[in-house]
């Protein structure tokens, strides 16, 4: 499992999708006075030291996974708000075509959100599927059912590193987010094991400039599986620090405040990351580094 380039687009303000994974994503735990819909498309471009996740001799490739996702978010009376999220993906590895995959899925997500402070504790609940293709969206091979229980806290600090008093918007204040998100997931998996699972996601933003942010991630997980055919049991423990830069383009780069919008105000990801797997199984666990570079886009309406 990777974090993913879906995830890459969750962390920062501006064009993010209405859901993601990290309370450290302004906007997360605010509520919203009314439905917004926006899209997104990423394009990252990227190296990978391990494209088949084998614990041995895995091939380092160049790669590139665009995305695009399209999320709905609205209040549902005072203290609730719910987002839909679809998108689509798909993964190319220039040296290993035998792993290319392509993905399609979604989330439903119903969360309390405090309408007078956006870093109070926010509870959620989200079922989330996706189904895994071989390219191009041809035969269908694995698909999975999510059902998701957790909550997300941040902590918003000035740049005299001073708490920022509690609102219910207080992203323009913040320059310092420390989050925590924790969940627990029960996953029905076909053709493959079903399981549950634990993630514990500690994450921290800085806004260096108008233009330029910085989030850095670490995904901490524990997943019991069910019993095969053989009465086996089997576990993981996964850990990933992911850690991404960001650039705004200014609007005057592109031509303009009109053409920026209708370009869906770009802007330039650089992400670093490592995924180390530890499993019961015999030569399952593996290690994997990515670096990648993406141009990401969207759009709300």
């Amino acid at each position: 499992m990777k974090l993913g380039t879906l995830r890459l687009a969750d962390l920062f303000l501006g064009t993010a999708p209405l859901s993601n994974l990290f309370s450290t994503s302004p906007g997360l735990e605010e509520q919203i006075p009314s439905a917004q819909l926006r899209a997104n498309f990423i394009f990252p471009f990227g190296w990978n030291s391990n494209a088949e996740q084998i614990s041995q001799g895995g091939t380092q490739t160049l790669e590139i996974s665009p995305v695009g996702n399209v999320s709905l978010s609205g209040p549902i009376g005072a203290p609730f708000r719910f987002t839909a999220t679809g998108f689509g993906e798909m993964d190319r590895y220039f040296s290993a075509s035998n792993v290319d995959l392509d993905k399609a899925g979604g989330s439903a997500r119903l969360q309390y959100v405090d309408p007078n402070d956006d870093q109070a504790f926010s509870p959620y609940v989200a079922i989330a599927p996706r189904w895994d293709f071989a390219p191009t969206f041809s035969d269908q091979l694995s698909a999975r059912q999510d059902f998701n229980i957790g909550f997300n806290r941040r902590f918003n600090f000035d740049g005299a590193f001073q708490r920022v008093a509690l609102a219910n918007d207080t992203s323009a204040s913040t320059i310092w987010s420390f989050g925590l998100t924790v969940f627990a997931q029960q996953r029905l998996r076909q053709p493959q094991l079903s399981s549950h699972a634990v993630f514990v996601i500690p994450s921290i933003s800085y806004k260096i400039s108008n233009d330029w942010s910085a989030c850095l991630a670490v995904e901490l997980l524990g997943r019991w599986y069910e019993r095969d055919s053989a009465g086996a049991s089997s576990r993981d423990w996964e850990t990933l620090p992911i850690g991404t830069v960001e650039y705004a383009i200014p609007a005057s780069f592109v031509g303009g405040e009109r053409l920026a919008n209708i370009l869906g105000r770009p802007a330039l990801d650089f992400q670093g990351s490592y995924l180390k797997v530890w499993s019961t199984v015999p030569g399952v666990s593996f290690n994997q580094w990515e670096a990648a570079v993406a141009i990401r886009s969207g759009w709300r309406f």
